[in-house]
């Protein structure tokens, strides 16, 4: 009986073995079959200066990253530093904004492209707290230019949301 036992295990999991062979084989397939990018960086920095016209006017040069989802969604996070101005006075101004972007030309067949993005955010004003924003952005994102992308946007985000961005470009896509 024990033996019987064992046989049956061995097989299930030679079973499971060839499933996620067969699965591997498939998925590595798929993406060669979109231009052989099975290498390519999923990984895509960028660079942004961002205005806020929130409680207080605030400029922000940022930085952050982005990853694809899937063939059409990027999730990212961005931080930005900079100042706020009210009353007169000039204050520290900062801000952290978590986003999922939708890409309308994921695999770069248009010169310009335009985009969608929500998220969360926590932004700073100088008043010493954080306050908890939502972010929902149109952008274009604009020809590859060597190994950058460039992007304008506007949205809100603790009021009306103006950026600059550039993102590395991704081979084949965007």
């Amino acid at each position: 009986m024990a033996r019987t036992r064992d046989v049956n295990y061995t097989n299930a999991a030679r079973r499971q073995l060839a499933m996620l062979a067969v699965a591997m084989l498939a998925t590595n397939n798929a993406v060669l079959a979109q231009g052989g990018r099975a290498n390519a960086p999923r990984f895509q920095p960028e660079l942004r200066a961002d205005f806020i016209d929130a409680r207080t006017a605030a400029a922000h040069a940022g930085v952050g990253f982005s990853v694809p989802a899937s063939t059409y969604v990027r999730l990212g996070l961005v931080g930005g530093f900079g100042r706020a101005w009210a009353d007169g006075k000039s204050t520290w101004a900062g801000r952290i904004d978590g986003v999922v972007r939708f890409v309308v030309d994921p695999l770069r067949e248009f010169r310009w492209a335009p985009y969608g993005s929500g998220g969360v955010g926590g932004l700073y004003d100088g008043d010493g707290h954080w306050r908890a924003v939502l972010v929902g952005v149109l952008g274009i994102e604009g020809p590859k230019s060597g190994p950058i992308v460039p992007a304008i946007e506007a949205g809100f985000g603790g009021g009306a949301r103006f950026g600059l961005s550039v993102r590395r470009a991704m081979p084949g896509r965007r």
